[in-house]
């Protein structure tokens, strides 16, 4: 019955035209590869053209980015019920959108002129085939190469004719000039600075949980307070840094925080208030440690170490699975298993010895099509914007 009634709107509302208005979303507010083609329309003066609205979780803390013909409303998490007239009034916006632009949440099509794009968020190694990530009437996907096209169909249930290989926004920024080291300049000091990212396991507000496997601390790798202090005193004497960047999904509640010098804990508010995106952490650090997470890929262009933390691969496989049957095939870089085996991955990133240099670039070639910063280009050209 719902979506009887939905077709019925949608085929009147599809009665009227549309304007030059687009709409964008991503999670975390003002994110990811929705932030990267925004920030490059506006470079490009294409808000002259287009009215742009920013569906956030409070347009409040975003006033001071609004400027000509663009604006930040507040779509999602706020306390107070919206009145009839703010219904209304999102209701008007995507009913007249020409392109509807998300990352994360759906904006529901309300008139069949809207071109609705889904800029993704990434490449998955993980298996996401049992999540409804895109709605069937999405009519663009973004993918990093060819290969990933196929894969993405699979796991996204589309057609390939959907799914456009233009690159990530959110990645141009890694062959761009940027301010991140002025605006990171506390960790000048260290000698190396490695980026620590997570996948989620257990979603917030959620059942939904990846893997059975217990992080006594909330994290991986590091099961007591003992082997935490001591792995902070063996970055402090090699003035080595570690920053760690929680997934946004991921339910922090048994994340154990901590205050030890060299070992930093980064969140949302930390990157939005230093106005700095995730990829451009990747610019000032000299290697990566992750698990199942999509940001490998990304990574790969910067042709820096990676680590593989993997203490939980058989419970994650079983509770979630991977896109791959053999995903150590893919996944170009040390593998993890125990402390010890972090420890020799520091090491091996202190001492330049990088065993992985020719795995990389074959899965880089393979996952990214470009090493440029043209993707937002390549996409607005596509769009015909």
């Amino acid at each position: 019955m719902k979506e009887r009634i939905k077709k019925l709107i949608i085929t009147l509302m599809s009665i009227f035209k549309i304007d030059d208005i687009i709409v964008f979303e991503s999670n975390a507010d003002y994110s990811d590869n929705s932030r990267a083609f925004y920030e490059y329309l506006i470079a490009h003066n294409y808000n002259q053209k287009y009215k742009i609205f920013w569906f956030v979780n409070d347009g409040k803390f975003f006033q001071n980015r609004e400027c000509y013909n663009v604006k930040f409303l507040t779509m999602w998490h706020n306390k107070t019920k919206k009145t009839f007239f703010q219904w209304i009034h999102y209701f008007w916006i995507v009913k007249n959108a020409k392109y509807l632009i998300s990352s994360n949440r759906s904006l529901l099509k309300l008139n069949k002129k809207t071109i609705a794009i889904n800029v993704n968020h990434g490449t998955p190694l993980k298996k996401v085939s049992d999540l409804q990530i895109v709605p069937k009437d999405i009519d663009i996907v973004l993918a990093a190469s060819d290969y990933c096209i196929d894969l993405i169909s699979r796991e996204l249930h589309l057609d390939k004719s959907k799914i456009i290989c233009v690159g990530n926004p959110r990645n141009d920024i890694i062959f761009e000039q940027s301010n991140v080291r002025e605006k990171l300049k506390e960790f000048d000091k260290y000698d190396k600075v490695i980026l620590w990212l997570p996948t989620f396991r257990k979603v917030v507000n959620s059942s939904r949980q990846d893997s059975n496997f217990e992080f006594a601390l909330g994290l991986p790798i590091i099961y007591t307070m003992e082997d935490l202090v001591k792995l902070n005193e063996y970055l402090v004497a090699r003035n080595t840094v570690i920053l760690f960047k929680l997934h946004p999904a991921q339910d922090t509640s048994l994340f154990k925080a901590t205050t030890l010098s060299n070992i930093i804990i980064l969140n949302d508010k930390y990157l939005i208030e230093k106005d700095v995106e995730l990829c451009e952490l990747y610019k000032i650090t000299d290697a990566l440690i992750t698990d199942y997470s999509g940001v490998y890929y990304d990574y790969l262009l910067t042709d820096k170490m990676i680590g593989f933390t993997i203490d939980d691969f058989e419970e994650y496989k079983k509770a979630k699975g991977f896109v791959f049957d053999n995903p150590f095939d893919y996944m170009a870089g040390e593998k993890i298993k125990n402390i010890n085996d972090l420890y020799e991955f520091i090491d091996d990133c202190l001492n330049h010895n990088d065993k992985y240099k020719k795995d990389r670039h074959k899965m880089n070639r393979l996952f990214n099509k470009y090493s440029d910063s043209l993707s937002s280009e390549r996409l607005a050209k596509y769009l015909n914007l």
